[in-house]
């Protein structure tokens, strides 16, 4: 890897150990966070002893300020123990590196005590509340889908749009509020990726004061490159670092049982002694390493690119998105034909293949990385008007 400066590869080497001493918890609470419909309270606490929520603060802060390569295997790394715990740290993470490069220096004050970073986090995808003006800030009101990781959280960022004229909508903001001033649902009754918590929540009548408001278009007050893309740049090394990493490990111990593992009826044969599987797991293992060389490669070009004066970034960050749907694609459908060769037993409930197999399924339905991208990054390559990386 390319990193910048032996700095940031010391940084490398010291967040992947600091995952690996927590792996064990982090592991050993998966399945209780599966029954909590939650992350466990020693889960969290793992990741934030461990300061992994200070990944993406701006070094300025005290954080790791961590460039979209380093922050790809970090996720990776935590998934590799317990995908619903990588989920939510980069939520966390994701959030409070967003605070971290935006607020103003009287509410990041408030958010982050005496420099201490709390748990953050954001939800309801693009969709703003509507907000209204207020004596010393404003007042939110909406509701919001997908709060992953809210339970323990002390604040939740979340957008809404100001009046404009005529009832129009104005300037969007986004705004951080005290998760208790926020009724949150318990509706997260799902098929994978039951851990993240991921319940919908909403705001009636809420006063944000304007220091704990910001524009997400402003540029950042803090930090560097990372936090002068848009949406897409920031966003999209998540979702596959944490599938990637899951059909990792499941092909892996699929592959480690093989000699064992009898298949057939008549004759059973070992399942490493069938020329099919043995393609699948040639195929399967160029596959996913060729998608995380490229989520890796591309994270540091993206940088690049930031840096360089005339690049069109919404462009960039459109095939950026693309390169996240097609990793997350190919970890998915790795895991789906992986389930085919391995047949019934590894898919016990409660058996990693079976759990994998559903936090990927429902991994791979969120909105950033579904087939749109395909269709924003052809829409700039053929220089169509309106092309928009999130459209």
């Amino acid at each position: 890897m390319r990193y910048e400066g032996a700095m940031t590869a010391q940084q490398r080497v010291e967040l992947l150990e600091r995952v690996d001493a927590i792996g064990p918890v982090l592991e050993t609470n998966g399945p209780i966070g599966e029954g909590l419909g939650r992350l466990s309270d020693a889960t969290v606490e793992a990741l934030r002893q461990a300061g992994l929520l200070t990944l993406k603060v701006p070094a300025a802060l005290g954080g790791f300020e961590a460039e979209p390569a380093l922050q790809y295997e970090v996720f990776e790394r935590v998934a590799h123990y317990d995908a619903a715990a990588a989920w939510c740290l980069f939520i966390y993470a994701d959030t409070a590196g967003m605070l971290g490069a935006r607020l103003p220096d009287d509410g990041l004050a408030e958010v982050f005590p005496g420099g201490e970073v709390p748990v953050c986090c954001g939800g309801g995808g693009l969709k703003p509340g509507a907000l209204r003006v207020a004596d010393g800030g404003v007042v939110l009101n909406g509701s919001w889908r997908y709060g992953s990781g809210i339970a323990a959280a002390r604040w939740v960022m979340v957008s809404g749009y100001l009046p404009g004229v005529d009832g129009a909508r104005g300037q969007v903001l986004s705004c951080v509020v005290p998760r208790d001033a926020l009724e949150v649902a318990d509706d997260w009754d799902v098929h994978g990726m039951r851990a993240t918590g991921s319940n919908d929540f909403s705001a009636t009548d809420v006063f944000v004061p304007r220091e704990r408001t910001f524009s997400p278009m402003s540029a950042p007050l803090r930090g560097g490159r990372q936090y002068r893309t848009g949406v897409a740049g920031y966003l999209s090394y998540t979702i596959p670092a944490v599938c990637g990493a899951v059909a990792r490990r499941a092909l892996d111990e699929v592959m480690a049982g093989a000699a064992d593992a009898a298949r057939g009826y008549a004759k059973p044969t070992a399942l490493a002694g069938r020329g099919a599987f043995q393609r699948f797991c040639g195929e399967a293992d160029i596959k996913l390493r060729a998608a995380r060389a490229l989520m890796l490669d591309d994270g540091e070009d993206l940088m690049v690119a930031v840096d360089t004066p005339g690049v069109d970034l919404r462009a960039r960050e459109a095939r950026t998105r693309a390169a996240a749907a097609h990793a997350t694609r190919v970890a998915a459908d790795v895991l789906h034909e992986l389930t085919g060769f391995a047949g019934g037993g590894p898919l016990r409930r409660g058996s990693y293949l079976e759990r994998a197999r559903r936090d990927v399924t429902m991994a791979a339905s969120h909105v950033l990385i579904d087939q749109a991208a395909y269709d924003n990054l052809g829409q700039f390559l053929l220089g169509l008007p309106g092309a928009d990386p999130l459209g």
